[in-house]
């Protein structure tokens, strides 16, 4: 109960908080362990969360600590290369001990290598055909988008014509009414237009020839 409080609190973090989270992410590394081991091992002694002690290491302890982390690194190569030897010589590097080292042994141990480096390449492999199908969905989606916009500027060409035409019609209709004949109207005036019984607009003038508007 008293880490579960500890760990949900928020206050800042001091320089001993630093200190010990550095000294436990440098041992892991130069054990050869994961840096995820360390930050889940000083959430634990610090009472903070792992992802808390990882932001909180490369954000800023990292660069303050960073020619110890390539000792750590060295050591950590050194380390693994002097384990590697004792088992090609027969032996262990951690229980000097040990039988020797059998031929199926150093069979088995390559086959473990051959698998973990097979499994890195299936992965690179399988990230690379995620990325090919994100490309290409990309792609579609952007001449989908093209032609989405093609369809837009067409549309709102058309729609500045069917306007332009609709104010003509308008006036011509406006000047139509305003002359339309009533009854036996007057057209001394020259001439008017009027609607014939299909609804075409046909021009009067003055001496009763009948024109059809354009």
């Amino acid at each position: 109960m008293r880490q579960s409080l500890r760990t949900m609190r928020q206050d800042a973090w001091t320089a001993e908080d630093d200190a010990v989270l550095a000294e436990i992410v440098l041992h892991h590394i130069g054990e050869g362990s994961t840096q995820l081991a360390g930050f889940n091992e000083a959430s634990r002694r610090l009472g903070r969360t792992a992802a808390a002690c990882g932001f909180r290491w490369n954000a800023c302890v990292r660069k303050q600590y960073r020619p110890s982390i390539e000792v750590a690194k060295e050591e950590r190569k050194e380390r693994k290369s002097q384990k590697i030897q004792a088992q090609m010589e027969g032996g262990d590097y951690d229980h000097p001990t040990a039988t020797l080292m059998t031929w199926a042994q150093v069979l088995r141990f390559l086959r473990q290598e051959k698998n973990t480096a097979q499994q890195w390449a299936s992965r690179w492999r399988s990230a690379q055909r995620e990325a090919t199908e994100w490309k290409e969905k990309f792609e579609t989606l952007d001449k989908d988008y093209s032609k989405v916009k093609e369809d837009y500027e067409q549309l709102v060409r058309n729609y500045e014509v069917v306007v332009e035409d609709y104010r003509s019609l308008v006036q011509i209709v406006d000047r139509a009414r305003k002359a339309a004949l009533l009854d036996h109207g007057d057209i001394s005036d020259g001439f008017v237009y009027r609607i014939d019984e299909f609804g075409n607009l046909e021009r009067v003038s003055s001496d009763n020839a009948i024109e059809r508007a354009e």
